[in-house]
């Protein structure tokens, strides 16, 4: 049996919980020409409850690469999150007529509206009887397409 150099050695430098941080990190470390590779990736993409019993994704490299890439890893040169102090408001922004708000959505009206007859022809029917109205999530004022006020 043949024992490899020590700087030829593979050794676990980082495990990740999500595939998408660990293929990032590996792309960082691939573009300052350090090989590595990812194991337990398909394992934890496949099914992230497998993921910290399996110990996560593993990055892996050679033991003399080891430092210098855990000096690359830590050192955060992109931000992780999405920024939006930049975007400006757009000009459809639907806006609460009682109290101004641009907290509101679109969807199924939640005030009960329903009388006896209608409650008993929807449980028939496969959809119940609602209507779209748009609600603030700020004053739970509900109001139709015809309120709204675009700027």
């Amino acid at each position: 049996m043949t024992t490899q150099p020590p700087e030829d050695r593979i050794v676990l430098l980082e495990s990740y919980a999500d595939p998408i941080a660990a293929h990032l990190a590996k792309g960082r470390l691939e573009a300052e020409q350090i090989p590595c590779f990812l194991t337990n990736e398909n394992l934890v993409s496949l099914n992230r409850l497998y993921g910290p019993a399996s110990g996560g994704v593993r990055l892996h490299v050679r033991q003399q690469d080891a430092a210098a890439a855990a000096e690359i890893l830590r050192y955060e040169t992109v931000p992780m999150h999405a920024s939006h102090a930049d975007d400006a408001p757009a000009a459809d922004v639907p806006h609460c007529p009682n109290c101004d708000s641009t907290d509101v959505a679109f969807g199924p009206a939640t005030r009960n509206t329903y009388s006896w007859p209608m409650l008993l022809l929807s449980m028939l029917l496969a959809y119940p009887l609602r209507g779209h109205r748009y609600h603030c999530f700020h004053c739970r004022h509900e109001f139709k397409r015809a309120e709204v006020v675009k700027w």
